[in-house]
């Protein structure tokens, strides 16, 4: 048989942060070593029982066994207008505004289908979610990566962005609070973020799905920002907040037409999210906003146990202002992020996410998830001596 090739398309992508990862820890667990992953951001801690019971009861009724409407239920939209009304005053048409999405992560990644053609520009933040740059690449669009530096706290000088880039540029991806930095964007730089889009006709996907993980500033929407809704989309997820990443379910809010767009690209892929599912994120957005308050308390806990202790290490360069992860500079001894990540992974049996795998501008950083209990966070540094 003549050996059939895989595209250009996808020889193009380099192996994906995660599923490399995912790799390296088979290799352990086949070798049965017994490690310590801090390196994804899959919370430990389980979703609410009230949720879990909401879905099991919703999975035994037949409508829900069905296909969905692409829309999503109108009892969903409804949730998630009136959660965003009373975190952010935000006021969202749940009609024309608002689209359940299978993970936020799918919305993310379909939405240049929708607009961005061959050749033009998508701007995506270095470091950054990986998944930005692969939505880029599988529309064959050209990628500018914007630099977030340590010294301009991670927030983006968007007056060094080309202008070759501006004129061209279809598309710019931005999120915070940030990962992989923790980063948190002040209201004045949203309000240059929406300006600057504005004014080069360049649609923003703003990634908020960390927005209910912080400790002390809380997260702005940009839909808070005069003039957003005319150039933005907002995309929340229920995985951070409740605990929820297996669930698959988030949404995307703001400009009406971006809306639709994105629902014709959705409905020519998916046939919407199983309605079990609908209900279990219905009772998450209605009842759980205690289960969150206490999720920030635990997390907040181990972010305090784990810096205090980098610290002491010897680490230099601590970032952890939001999320669930720390990001800090790799000691000087190592000359790469891959080579401290290797170290830690071989010689600690610490699984940890090297900074340059969210982009070239995250060379010289590690990223660690406080996805697991304060036991093991304690082995982590017992493991480091």
């Amino acid at each position: 048989m003549k050996k059939i090739d895989t595209s250009r398309r996808l020889k193009a992508f380099p192996p994906y942060l995660f599923a490399e990862i995912d790799r390296q820890k088979s290799i352990l667990r086949k070798k049965k070593i017994d490690f310590i992953d801090i390196s994804i951001g899959d919370p430990d801690i389980p979703a609410p029982k009230a949720v879990i019971e909401a879905l099991a009861k919703a999975a035994k009724v037949k409508v829900n066994q069905k296909y969905a409407l692409d829309q999503g239920k109108s009892a969903l939209r409804a949730a998630i207008k009136n959660w965003s009304k009373k975190r952010f005053s935000v006021n969202l048409n749940q009609d024309t505004e608002i689209l359940p999405l299978i993970g936020s992560k799918e919305g993310l990644i379909h939405f240049p289908l929708a607009f961005v053609n061959q050749g033009e520009y998508v701007i995506t933040p270095s470091p950054g979610y990986p998944g930005y740059k692969s939505a880029a690449r599988f529309i064959n669009a050209k990628i500018y990566d914007l630099a977030l530096l340590e010294e301009n706290a991670f927030l983006p000088q968007l007056s060094k962005i080309p202008l070759s880039v501006r004129n061209k540029a279809k598309l710019m991806y931005l999120n915070y609070p940030h990962n992989p930095t923790t980063a948190l964007a002040p209201k004045k730089f949203l309000e240059e973020l929406v300006s600057f889009c504005s004014k080069y006709g360049i649609i923003l996907a703003y990634d908020n799905a960390y927005s209910e993980v912080y400790f002390n500033q809380k997260p702005l929407s940009i839909l808070q920002i005069k003039g957003a809704k005319e150039i933005a989309l907002e995309f929340h997820s229920l995985s951070k907040t409740f605990c929820m990443t297996g669930f698959r379910i988030g949404w995307a809010a703001g400009n009406a037409n971006f809306i639709k767009a994105l629902l014709k690209v959705k409905a020519n892929i998916d046939s919407g999210i199983f309605g079990a599912v609908q209900e279990a994120a219905i009772t998450a957005l209605k009842t759980q906003e205690k289960y969150v308050s206490n999720l920030r308390k635990i997390l907040k806990d181990r972010r305090d146990y784990f810096v205090k202790n980098l610290k002491a290490a010897g680490f230099k360069g601590i970032h952890s202002d939001s999320t669930f992860y720390v990001w800090t500079r790799i000691p000087k001894e190592f000359k790469t992020s891959i080579d401290f990540s290797t170290y830690l992974l071989t010689k600690k049996s610490i699984v940890a996410t090297p900074g340059v795998g969210f982009g070239k501008h995250g060379e010289g950083f590690i990223r660690f998830a406080l996805t697991v209990d304060k036991s093991s966070l304690k082995k982590v540094f017992q493991k480091l001596k």
